[in-house]
């Protein structure tokens, strides 16, 4: 019997300190983060996810990708700048904008600053707040998904 109770309590402080590692631990997957190539970007209500410049080339043109969320109960409009192309977007209250050139999205051209590899600027500001930057990663079209952009431009 003694045998049993032993081998139970080991059993149990086996599952214990294993599991205890989750009950202290910080669950990465719980916290907002760009799970792409992009980087985010947030100012007042206004949430950006995933932005990234995509071109052939430094002085091509190029798209910038990515989405503005709204957490505010107004329509919000953002001005963006980057390459010193400057775009004004609305944002609904409570709602989203996709950047890029699909059908549906907003269409932000410009003409890339640098080479696919480098980075260059965003800046977003929405109405009577002041701007914030973040630097910008420029991409080309080595991944499928950044080509269909720059076959999109193209036509």
């Amino acid at each position: 019997m003694h045998a049993r109770v032993k081998v139970a309590a080991l059993a149990l402080g086996a599952t214990l300190s294993l599991t205890g590692c989750s009950l202290a631990a910080n669950i990465t997957t719980s916290n907002n983060y760009d799970a792409s190539d992009g980087v985010g970007l947030d100012v007042a209500e206004i949430s950006a996810k995933n932005l990234l410049l995509v071109t052939d080339a430094a002085n091509a043109p190029a798209v910038l990708v990515g989405t503005l969320y709204n957490t505010g109960t107004d329509a919000t409009t953002v001005t963006i700048n980057v390459a010193g192309t400057v775009d004004d977007v609305v944002v609904p209250a409570h709602g989203s904008v996709t950047l890029g050139v699909g059908e549906g999205e907003h269409e932000f051209v410009t003409t890339s600053p640098v080479a696919p590899g480098a980075l260059t600027t965003v800046s977003l500001q929405p109405a009577s707040v002041a701007a914030v930057s973040e630097p910008l990663p420029v991409l080309d079209g080595t991944l499928a998904e950044y080509q269909a952009v720059l076959d999109a431009l193209a036509g």
